[in-house]
């Protein structure tokens, strides 16, 4: 029997061992599959049956059986690692992944340990080690963690490892999460450059991800004919982070006059991109210093470019939008993933919403009993 236990997927059957005597004891295996789908656990349980009929372990032993070969140094183990993500994951997972393992691989107490000595303490003492360095942020620590993280999960899964150690990522500050307001807005776009001033009116009015989706945007994906769903246009995601990424977003009247006006441009030049770069891409990757001079003259308080998107979210949820929506627009698997964006809803905006529901209900309520007693309506009338 195949079942989750917690996020694992675990297998359970009885065995019975018959003794010389003919006398019969039963026992109940349980263990813990290590694999990631019902398919994998099956064949799993099954080998473990098979090694049981053979004779080759008892049932209280522990399974899959211990071998004779030394778990591998982490650095050998990391090379077998990138292969299989570049197999198994998007070429921008495996870039990340290339990267963090640069920097791991030149932790000695890491790169040049078995796989089976990594502990947590170790993991502690390069957390520590990166954050002397100026120039690594508590974002890039964690990014080597969660990579260090999967290979030993990985490695695991593979039974090259026993079991992966907890690896607990740096609290950080949440700089993604906050909401400019609308006076923080005007005041930053009137000191932003016309480049960074349409980027962010096109980030804080449809939602879009900076860097996988808003800089890598095409003309071909813009389409600016005006329709009864969308009398402003509308833009597609054909590709992002996630299959639900692919989405298709109405445009307000102003991210409308910031399209027409630059692909009037952009017609002249013969550019692809709405926001083309120098670069082999062909289009930008990042407005990290316009951003910060941008915010430097208006006196803000220092923010990610990121900031944009979650702005949206929140203010889409203040206005009532509906989660699922909210979901769709955001390009989110599910509403309970977007229901994140509401945490700066004040307790105004909790009332008003209220407001609105009782006015719904108390309106409907009348059409029912209307509908439902005509005569005893037009008699109270």
């Amino acid at each position: 029997m195949i079942y989750k236990r917690g996020y694992s997927l675990w297998y359970r059957f009885r065995y019975t061992i018959k003794s010389e005597d003919g006398t019969k004891k039963d026992f109940m295996v349980r263990r813990p599959a290590k694999v990631r789908n019902r398919k994998d656990a099956k064949d799993v349980e099954r080998e473990h049956r098979r090694a049981l009929s053979l004779g080759q372990l008892h049932p209280n032993d522990p399974w899959p059986m211990a071998t004779t070969s030394a778990p591998p140094v982490f650095r050998a183990f990391a090379s077998e690692f990138l292969q299989y993500a570049k197999t198994h994951t998007k070429p921008g997972t495996h870039t990340f992944y290339s990267v963090c393992l640069d920097r791991l691989l030149t932790f000695a107490a890491i790169a040049d340990t078995p796989i089976n000595a990594i502990t947590g303490e170790t993991v502690n003492r390069y957390a520590r080690y990166r954050r002397e360095v100026p120039e690594n942020s508590v974002v890039t620590v964690n990014g080597d963690l969660r990579t260090l993280r999967r290979i030993l999960h990985l490695a695991e899964e593979w039974g090259k490892l026993d079991r992966a150690p907890a690896i607990h990522e740096l609290p950080q500050p949440q700089g993604r999460e906050r909401v400019l307001s609308f006076a923080e807005e005007a005041t930053y776009l009137a000191k932003a450059s016309e480049n960074l001033r349409d980027a962010a009116i096109l980030a804080v009015d449809t939602g879009l991800r900076p860097n996988s989706e808003l800089f890598p945007l095409k003309w071909a994906d813009v389409d600016l004919t005006e329709s009864k769903e969308s009398p402003n246009g509308v833009l597609h995601v054909r590709k992002g982070k996630t299959d639900s990424a692919q989405r298709s977003l109405p445009l307000t009247p102003r991210v409308a006059e910031v399209l027409q006006r630059r692909k009037k441009a952009a017609e002249a030049k013969g550019s692809a991109f709405v926001f083309p770069g120098a670069g082999i891409s062909g289009h930008a990757t990042s407005m990290q210093h316009p951003h910060k001079a941008a915010i430097e003259d208006s006196k803000l308080v220092s923010f990610e470019f990121y900031c944009w998107r979650h702005t949206f979210g929140t203010r889409a949820a203040q206005s009532g939008m509906d989660r699922f929506t909210l979901a769709r627009l955001m390009g989110h698997s599910s509403p309970s993933v977007a229901a994140r964006y509401y945490v700066h809803i004040t307790e105004s905006h909790v009332a008003a919403g209220f407001g609105r529901f009782v006015e719904y209900q108390t309106r409907n309520v009348a059409e029912g009993l209307a509908a439902a007693f005509p005569a005893a309506t037009n008699q109270i009338q």
